[in-house]
């Protein structure tokens, strides 16, 4: 759950006027995709690489 608190943290210094915070779950969801998706990176085909970007900014996170 540390990454979810960090999150938090990024999110409240981050996040766009308006942007929702992301749940637990739906944090842990995000987490688990990015994470799978970076273990992979360069190898990405383009679709991932966008989802990959999407998901970067979401998380609040600047490196793969």
């Amino acid at each position: 759950m540390d990454r979810y608190h960090e999150y938090l943290e990024l999110h409240s210094y981050f996040a766009r006027g308006g942007e929702a915070r992301l749940s637990s779950s739906e944090f842990a969801v995000a987490d688990a995709e990015f994470r799978a998706l970076a273990s992979r990176h360069p190898k990405l085909e383009a679709g991932e690489r966008a989802r990959l970007g999407e998901l970067k900014q979401l998380l609040h996170r600047d490196k793969p």
